[in-house]
């Protein structure tokens, strides 16, 4: 045995217990062990019988202490056991393959696990003894009490047979099909998916990442930028991103207004006020057609049909409207189309020279502005078709 492996023996203490090897507080280190290895605490730790891993910590601290004379922090715990274990109550726990929020219960898959009560179990110290477990009795099964939605299993699983929101309250478990949200802005709702209805009781702002399978309503403002709905949305509070990132709806969406905003909609789309300078990718219709349904300053792309009361800009801000479907686009209807908004319909690119109004039924030289509409280009025609084979991707 090496020199080095001696001293260390010499410094390190095993507790009465024997479950801790130990540096003293106060202890004086030899500065021969300023360099010791990993080796030779390995060769002292055979020496004294242990088989227990050491902290990997231990020979810097040791190299320290030789380098001070004397181990000047807290006693530092080289090895420890394994002390005899209380009996473990019996338990629920959320499924661990639940992605946040906890309490979000996942059609046809586990949600909750119980977790069987457990006896008190012996130790084992450092030199292999066996420390007895404590003479004390096996707690009760815990008892929950599970709606009809949720089936509890031979092995503890709890399954969720229904999408929709888990509550545990003491011994009872409670479900509804809509989760709702008071503060989304709160930690555990940063990266979520929801496989039910959602209602967002505050305004939707942050940084969070949220995939809704079924509708969801918010109440207040929304600015988060980076959710993807599978129903229908509902925004109540309207809708500005500030172009961060794109929304994603997959069915219908209402809202009181859009600004600022990059937004994706599969189906159709309604606003109430306005929409303004932003870019809008509808697969269905747009209707914007309540007080004052104006489109200003934004870039729209349809496959359907657009209602609305004035598309334009009185600031300079350039408005372009695309027109991709067939019958589907020929419902469209602008009350008043402002001068200089573009207008792509049936292939072919108009810029409005004059205040007027649209009626995709007519033909194409008569919807914007009668004999005074000038068409805008071949390249400019291109270019916006070429635009439009982006949307919904």
């Amino acid at each position: 045995m090496s020199a080095a492996s001696t001293a260390l023996m010499s410094v390190l203490t095993l507790t009465d217990d024997k479950l801790s090897l130990v540096l003293r507080k106060g202890t004086k280190v030899p500065s021969t062990l300023a360099s010791v290895k990993h080796s030779e605490l390995a060769e002292a730790l055979a020496q004294l019988k242990i088989k227990a891993q050491p902290n990997k910590k231990t020979v810097t601290v040791v190299r320290d202490a030789a380098r001070a004379g004397a181990h000047k922090d807290a006693d530092f715990e080289v090895c420890c056991g394994e002390p005899p274990q209380p009996s473990q109550p019996g338990r629920w726990e959320w499924y661990e393959s639940l992605r946040r929020p906890a309490d979000h219960a996942v059609k046809n898959e586990i949600a909750i696990r119980i977790v069987a009560p457990a006896p008190p179990q012996p130790g084992v110290d450092l030199l292999g003894g066996v420390i007895p477990a404590k003479d004390e009795p096996t707690p009760e099964p815990i008892t929950l009490n599970f709606p009809p939605e949720l089936e509890l299993q031979g092995d503890g699983n709890v399954v969720a047979r229904a999408s929709g929101q888990l509550k545990v309250e003491g011994q009872n478990v409670t479900f509804q099909p809509k989760y709702v949200v008071e503060k989304a802005h709160a930690p555990e709702f940063s990266v979520a998916e929801f496989h039910s209805d959602v209602q967002v009781l505050s305004d939707l702002i942050g940084t969070m990442k949220w995939k809704v399978f079924g509708n969801l309503e918010v109440e207040g403002h929304w600015q988060a930028p980076d959710i993807e709905v599978f129903g229908d949305v509902q925004a109540k509070g309207g809708i500005q991103t500030n172009m961060i990132g794109t929304l994603r709806f997959w069915h219908n969406c209402t809202t009181t207004y859009i600004q600022v905003s990059q937004v994706g909609v599969l189906g159709n789309l309604t606003v109430e006020n306005s929409v303004q300078l932003s870019e809008l990718r509808i697969g269905g219709d747009m209707t914007c057609s309540s007080n004052p349904g104006a489109v200003l300053g934004s870039t729209l792309v349809l496959y359907g049909g657009l209602r609305a009361n004035k598309v334009g800009s009185e600031n300079g801000q350039r408005t372009k409207i695309v027109l991709l479907g067939g019958d589907e686009a020929r419902t469209s209807r602008i009350e008043r189309l402002l001068q200089g908004t573009m207008i792509t319909y049936r292939g072919e690119a108009f810029t409005a020279a004059v205040d007027t109004s649209f009626d995709s039924s007519a033909p194409p030289t008569a919807v914007v502005g009668g004999g005074e509409a000038q068409p805008s280009g071949e390249g400019e025609a291109n270019a916006a078709n070429n635009q439009s084979e982006t949307s919904q991707s």
